[in-house]
């Protein structure tokens, strides 16, 4: 009810814009959003949520990413209307179903009454009614008016009514714990005819469940509504149901075998021959309901139709370092032609820009669809689009319906979202073809180096990468000769790629990506080290190193004081003699093979020959390294014990483990510091 907050943006002709509804929201936040334009625009609203936050500037992401467990999106309505239908809603049952029906008046000076009612299958009507003063936004809750509980579940279709303003009107379904599914859909006006162009049954590994939900609102009339399913060789089945007045019903794809598998995925056209008004939508339900998507159909084909949301590939935003788990996104574009003809249709994509690509650039494909049938495009097939961000329009010479699915998370198992296409005018001109997206490139890897039996991972740094795997430009590396296993590449987003190196030989190797059809090398970039190998040429006498130690302790007092208990003092003293020295030669020592006994103090330097197997020589220099060491004052120290230690009748022996199992430094981007731990 406070003032609206604005905000302003030049979206350059040609381009997918995206704009971060938290920016200037504060969290937990419900709100309606109103878009207003100089010059006719796309726009749509998608929604992501779970249990961590997501990378969009700084700031706003303190925390790590650990889930994005379920998300939907929805297309904008042009103007606001008295009466708006949905026929899909549930309540209750095992999984907790929770209905929102979400209402805003955006008229700035006069308010509403707003009445929703929900309508049951068994023809029983439950109302709510709410005030909703100007410039404000009320959301009802299903779950508090019906009767629904975790034994009974409530499936109701809904309408919502507003007596004298005209309004908005949205239905958000979430279930399950902690609302690990969900989906939204805007309101529609009843019509005699629905098409839809998306529609799933089975298909291991998610194994999709789609229903078509109908209503009839008609206050007094029977009406029969012919709901078809048309797969690639034409009408698969045609399923005729009798809806009684001011109730809802539904078609469940499965109990069809034709209609089971990818490979007889299907279109979906609902009708009432007679001409009398009804409400369609579909729903496509991961089996076992860990996620879901659901929208209103499409009234009639268009010649042109345009989408402003479209995700292809990784996206830093959505990753997190410390998560395995890239949320790689998957779009697919369905195309269907109802015509007695086949038709070729134009897609053009235009991705959103950023520094080296200008607006405007893209990639376009034509396909052809034959008559009476669907057919999927997908960016996946254009190199060009791979980890960006685009919109979408397609164009044919006669009348088609395009619907967008969206997917993301391996196996399509983080989530989903689906929805029909904006409806453009015929008279919008031909679009032009896309410019070329700029180049890959590549930056740099890290670390650069590891051992001859590989096994570590590193990331490989550029501009414009491609995808993992695709049908065409797929992303490929190879460390000299030794190429990776495919299953060993992932490409996280546009300028990142984590590989698993390949076992080697020892020496240095150039890293070879091939990415969007484009070969690159990384010339002499990544070096395979014995991990017990000498690094360094060795000092012809030892070394006083006094000052780093005093170093080290002047920066880390705490560390000293309680260095009685623990290593910490000393992993830093040789960290910062290997950084000094540029040398891996700098060790811990362990006396008598007491390893773990923390009274032991000692660093050591080993002064074999290059490359030599440091693994318990006796070729060491050995140095204490604090005075005082468990009494109450330590403090830092640099004396040889090389002779007292001879003469004490032991050996000093070089020694890495405990280092390896601890020790990382922030300065290598969390990997080991040490090469011998790598």
């Amino acid at each position: 009810g406070g003032a609206p907050v604005e905000l302003q943006r030049q979206v350059q002709p040609l381009s997918r814009y995206g704009v971060l509804g938290n920016e200037g929201i504060p969290n937990a936040s419900g709100m309606a959003l109103e878009v207003l334009s100089d010059v006719d625009i796309v726009v749509e609203r998608s929604m992501y949520w779970g249990g961590g936050r997501f990378n969009f500037g700084p700031g706003y992401n303190p925390g790590a990413i650990n889930d994005m467990r379920a998300g939907h999106n929805v297309l904008g309505v042009n103007a606001p209307q008295t009466s708006w239908t949905f026929a899909e809603g549930a309540a209750g049952g095992p999984l907790g179903f929770q209905t929102f029906v979400l209402v805003s008046n955006p008229e700035q000076h006069v308010g509403a009454t707003v009445t929703v009612n929900y309508l049951t299958a068994d023809g029983v009507t439950y109302s709510d009614v709410k005030v909703l003063p100007p410039g404000r936004r009320v959301t009802f809750h299903a779950n508090d008016v019906l009767p629904a509980s975790p034994s009974n579940q409530v499936a109701f279709a809904i309408e919502v009514l507003s007596d004298n303003a005209p309004v908005v009107a949205e239905r958000a379904m979430y279930w399950g714990p902690g609302w690990h599914g969900g989906h939204a859909a805007v309101g529609v006006q009843p019509h005699h005819v629905w098409y839809f162009a998306e529609g799933i049954q089975g298909a291991p590994p998610i194994n999709f469940d789609t229903y078509v939900l109908l209503f009839n609102p008609s206050h007094s009339e029977y009406i029969d509504v012919q709901v078809d399913f048309f797969t690639k060789t034409g009408l698969a089945t045609s399923v005729t149901k009798t809806l009684p007045p001011r109730t809802r019903d539904n078609v469940f794809a499965g109990q069809y075998p034709e209609l089971l598998g990818a490979a007889n995925a299907f279109s979906i056209r609902t009708l009432n021959v007679l001409g009398k008004p009804f409400v369609a939508e579909r729903a496509v339900y991961w089996r076992g309901l860990r996620e879901g998507t659901a929208s209103a159909g499409t009234i009639a084909g268009a010649r042109k139709w345009g989408f402003a949301e479209g995700q292809e590939g990784g996206f830093a935003q959505f990753q997190s370092p410390a998560d395995p788990n890239p949320r790689h996104f998957s779009t697919y574009y369905q195309i269907v032609n109802n015509t007695d003809a086949p038709l070729p249709v134009r897609a053009v994509f235009y991705v959103e820009p950023d520094g080296d690509t200008p607006a405007g650039s893209g990639a376009e494909v034509t396909v052809m669809v034959p008559a009476r049938s669907r057919e999927t495009v997908g960016p996946s097939n254009l190199p060009g689009l791979h980890n960006r961000k685009l919109a979408a329009f397609f164009e044919a010479p006669d009348e088609i319906i395009v619907e967008r699915a969206v997917y993301w998370g391996a196996g399509f198992v983080g989530g989903g979202h689906a929805s029909p296409g904006a409806v453009l005018p015929d008279s919008l001109p031909v679009l032009p073809s896309p410019l070329p997206v700029a180049p890959p490139s590549l930056v740099s890897i890290s670390p650069t180096r590891g051992t001859p039996a590989g096994g570590n991972f590193v990331t490989i740094s550029g501009k414009n990468l491609g995808l993992t795997t695709s049908q065409v430009g797929n992303t490929s590396v190879a460390f000299g000769i030794t190429p990776v296993p495919p299953q060993n590449v992932t490409v996280l987003n546009a300028n990142q790629i984590r590989v698993l190196v390949p076992p080697s030989g020892r020496g240095v190797s150039s890293v070879l990506v091939t990415t969007r059809g484009v070969p690159l090398e990384l010339t002499a970039a990544y070096e395979f080290v014995d991990p017990y190998a000498a690094t360094g040429q060795a000092f012809s006498s030892p070394p006083n190193r006094f000052a780093a130690v005093a170093d080290v302790a002047a920066r880390n007092p705490f560390l000293l004081n309680i260095s009685c208990g623990n290593f910490n003092f000393m992993y830093e003293v040789v960290a910062e003699l290997r950084r000094r020295d540029n040398t891996n030669r700098w060790g811990l020592n362990w006396k008598r093979g007491l390893v773990g006994d923390f009274s032991h103090d000692i660093v050591n330097y080993y002064y074999g020959p290059e490359g030599g197997d440091m693994r318990n020589s006796t070729q060491v220099w050995i140095f204490d390294i604090i005075g005082g060491h468990c009494g109450p004052r330590p403090n830092p120290f640099w004396i040889d014990q090389t002779g007292p230690t001879r003469q004490a009748g032991t050996v000093g022996r070089w020694t890495t483990q405990p280092m390896c199992s601890r020790y990382r430094d922030v300065m290598h981007n969390g990997q080991y510091l040490f090469p011998e731990c790598r």
